[in-house]
């Protein structure tokens, strides 16, 4: 427990003395805000899955019996706490830190704790400057569902890596917002082995993102539009270029490329209703949870995906949403028995009867096709309990 502590309080001193290089006043000062929910897990699955607590996709079934599994968990219990510097001249100042329990362990009631967020943020005017992890710029979506994995594989891509970015934002009048933003970010990769090496050859053990020695690019346009009817609608585009180097241990070496893009589009409606998605587009994304987690190639494994999400609120206590999610790479880019399609449908309702506390159930259907090898099936039963704080 004492590293864990001492490398948050690390993290935090970092954005402190980050955020200090703003324009501040004689005596800047920060004040700090504790945030989270607890929550517990507890699912039914037809058949294995890609993970039992959460699902990606179905794994191959053995024989002809199904594969039941039933898992209880708390590891998407969260807590994290933001910081809002006071005191500067010219320049807004934050900064946060965030935390879930899915760092793995070695038992179900012995989680390890995963640093979600670790960033701060310089604002001044219409421009802001973020460095530290957090979400991709690509795909800015994401549906509710109960499952962790919010369609992860399934036509839902991005999640968190180390970064800096830029955004700007232009306010055209009172109903329209555009942002521009634009960023490096850290290639994550495998370590494949040349294509060009010696029959005798193995990859150098290092992460081919790394030996790539530049970082990867995002960039997003994101416009926000309110009708006079009090209608919110959201769109836009997002895009990734990274560049990964294989390099073997006789010295040959081959670079390959992940790139994707993205379209948006979400409405709010003023009577409580909604529907949000996104379709994309690329290659080479299982670090993005894209391509159904098949490794990286140097060809590429080209992917095309897409979700959709639809919501109501009968009354202030009760969200209903239902939606679905693909996720279809190309055949061509990958072996025989590998996943080749992935799909989901998923309904879930939403209850809170109390004041910060939520109960959940999810009903969804799974369908992950192999190549040449069939498919497999699985429904999943989900419900949740959560306590924000």
């Amino acid at each position: 427990m004492m590293p864990t502590i001492k490398s948050a309080a690390l993290l935090i001193s970092i954005v402190l003395v980050a955020a200090f290089g703003a324009l501040a006043g004689d005596k800047p000062t920060f004040e700090f805000d504790w945030y989270g929910y607890v929550k517990l897990d507890a699912s039914y699955d037809q058949n294995l899955t890609s993970n039992g607590n959460y699902i990606m996709w179905v794994q191959p079934q053995l024989g002809t019996e199904d594969d039941a599994q039933f898992n209880m968990t708390h590891r998407q219990t969260r807590f994290g706490v933001v910081s809002e510097g006071k005191g500067y001249r010219e320049a807004v100042v934050n900064g946060k830190l965030e935390f879930d329990f899915y760092g793995g362990g070695t038992a179900e009631n012995d989680a390890a704790l995963l640093l979600r967020h670790a960033y701060l943020t310089v604002q001044s005017g219409q421009t802001q400057l973020l460095a530290g992890q957090t979400d991709d710029l690509i795909s800015p979506l994401q549906p509710t569902t109960l499952n962790y994995g919010a369609l992860w594989n399934t036509g839902n891509i991005g999640y968190r890596r180390p970064q800096i970015r830029l955004s700007y934002r232009v306010s055209s009048n009172d109903q329209t917002d555009v942002t521009f933003s634009g960023g490096f970010f850290r290639t994550i990769g495998n370590d494949l082995t040349p294509t060009l090496s010696l029959a005798t050859e193995v990859a150098d053990g290092s992460d081919d993102g790394t030996d790539a020695a530049v970082p990867s690019f995002q960039g997003l346009v994101d416009v926000n539009h309110k009708l006079a009817s009090g209608t919110s609608v959201r769109f836009g585009v997002s895009g990734l270029y990274g560049r990964m180097k294989a390099e073997g241990t006789l010295g040959t070496e081959e670079t390959y490329k992940s790139n994707a893009i993205v379209g948006h589009v979400a409405v709010d409606l003023p009577t409580g209703a909604g529907f949000s998605g996104e379709i994309q587009k690329g290659a080479n994304l299982a670090s993005y949870l894209g391509g159904i987690d098949n490794n990286s190639t140097f060809d590429g494994v080209t992917t095309t995906g897409a979700w959709a999400s639809f919501w109501m609120t009968p009354n202030p206590k009760m969200k209903v949403t239902a939606g679905f999610g693909l996720d279809n790479p190309d055949d061509d880019d990958i072996a025989d028995g590998n996943r080749s399609k992935n799909r989901s449908i998923f309904g879930n309702i939403q209850v809170t009867p109390i004041p910060l506390f939520t109960m959940g159930l999810e009903l969804s259907q799974w369908k992950t096709h192999y190549k040449n090898s069939g498919a497999a099936k699985s429904f999943r039963a989900q419900t949740s309990f959560v306590l924000n704080f």
